[in-house]
């Protein structure tokens, strides 16, 4: 839903996938006017699109850093692993290794 508007898939593997965000994206137009950030609710469903997978429910998400949308569009790292079927545990880096958003997530 959000690829080729938020964000391109710079690479995918199994368990993780980089992207590049699109600073151009009518999002950062809204959120917020003047000084945008990626809103946290775009980068769960970013994981969740990267993944293949839906959300049932968001047991722990935490938002370390703000993603913001620098002129040359910033490339995230996602990093996923499983606890079961249901369950992953996501990490979401920026290139240099900061830790922007960290969670855990039940899927469907």
């Amino acid at each position: 839903m959000l690829e080729g508007i938020l964000y391109n898939v710079v690479s995918r593997e199994e368990g993780a996938a980089t992207v590049r965000l699109l600073p151009e994206s009518p999002i950062y137009k809204a959120h917020f006017p003047g000084y945008p950030v990626t809103p946290g609710v775009t980068l769960v469903q970013m994981a969740l699109e990267l993944m293949g997978r839906k959300l049932a429910s968001a047991k722990d998400i935490k938002f370390v850093v703000p993603v913001l949308p620098t002129a040359d569009g910033p490339e995230l790292h996602y990093a996923w692993s499983y606890r079961d079927n249901a369950t992953a545990d996501i990490t979401l880096s920026l290139a240099d290794g900061t830790l922007c958003t960290k969670m855990t997530v039940s899927l469907l």
